[in-house]
């Protein structure tokens, strides 16, 4: 195989979202054993800063810049990777299972008639192709996938499920002027953004989640604490969701955001299929549930059977007495 592999960048708040540059990462190990080429497709307005950050990432870097581009939109973003996709024809083209990547790249795929691959963990080359691996059913079963064809196919792989390593490639910085079409029957009226300084949910290395096991909204303020002294983020199953103890952004699941950290733990959490789809690749499970025959435990490395209301107050004092010695 020595066809270009791309990489869709994903930029939140004036800043590339890690989870671009694990992908990036793991392009550029797999293009060594490959003889392929990296390229980094960064679109948006006024990127030359992000763009020059990507150069020790990527073989080579497409930058579309446009001032329609200053805010996501499947239209305009879907428009320009279109394009770019059928002028360039690059065997495999990466990007994050996230919100955006879920949103642009089925899209993407349907218009250009393209396999794809959602929420992958890994990918290996052997025998001169690319294998993806995917978990199905909450990582009850393990799937290798591979595409037949020789058109363009679409991977969107979990955030964290590779490590970030700079290459110091100096890559190639090139500009493309792309017209960039929008659909005239939508028209954004308002945007609004709610301020925060949390960690995002799918970019934690430790998240602490609650289910219904913890009774109500005001008993999260313990995960909170915890969640601040090791530098994560509080989830949240569905069911603590719909009762409106917590906002929809912590929702942890299928139906929420699925999530890759070093250590998850899971607090009053049952393990419905839907909410073990979402954190089954975690790196390390700790659960905690008083009920032994909770679904959790099957996925869990480690267990503490007890009421979660005896074992977090012990929890947050034995963190704050490790964090003073550090």
């Amino acid at each position: 195989m020595s066809k270009e592999i791309f990489v869709f960048v994903e930029c939140k708040d004036g800043s590339i979202r890690k989870v671009s540059y694990e992908l990036l990462s793991k392009a550029k190990e797999i293009s060594q054993k490959s003889s392929s080429i990296v390229y980094a497709v960064i679109i948006g307005s006024n990127q030359d800063v992000l763009a020059n950050q990507l150069k020790d990432f990527a073989d080579k870097v497409l930058i579309v810049d446009n001032e329609k581009l200053s805010k996501y939109r499947w239209d305009t973003f879907l428009s320009v990777m279109e394009q770019i996709i059928k002028k360039y024809k690059p065997y495999v083209m990466f990007g994050p299972s996230t919100t955006t990547g879920k949103d642009i790249f089925p899209r993407l795929a349907a218009r250009l008639n393209g396999a794809i691959i959602s929420d992958a963990v890994d990918v290996v080359f052997d025998e001169n192709t690319l294998k993806i691996k995917k978990p199905l059913f909450g990582g009850k079963i393990i799937s290798w996938m591979k595409c037949k064809d020789d058109s363009t196919f679409f991977v969107t792989f979990r955030p964290n499920s590779f490590i970030v390593e700079n290459r110091s490639l100096n890559g190639e910085l090139i500009k493309e002027n792309i017209d960039v079409s929008e659909d005239s029957r939508i028209v954004s009226i308002s945007t609004e953004k709610r301020e925060t300084k949390k960690v995002d949910l799918q970019e934690a290395d430790f998240i602490i989640c609650g289910g219904r096991g913890m009774k109500g909204p005001e008993h999260f303020q313990d995960l909170e604490e915890i969640a601040d002294i090791m530098g994560g983020r509080v989830g949240a199953s569905r069911a603590v969701v719909d009762s409106k103890w917590r906002d929809y952004d912590d929702q942890v699941g299928k139906s929420g955001k699925t999530v890759s950290p070093k250590l998850y733990v899971g607090c009053g959490v049952s393990g419905a299929l839907h909410h073990t789809m979402g954190m089954d690749t975690s790196k390390v499970i700790v659960a905690i549930n008083k009920d032994p025959n909770a679904l959790i435990f099957q996925y869990a490395d480690y267990g503490i059977i007890d009421d979660v209301f005896n074992v977090l107050p012990a929890l947050k004092e034995e963190l704050k007495k490790i964090k003073k010695e550090i």
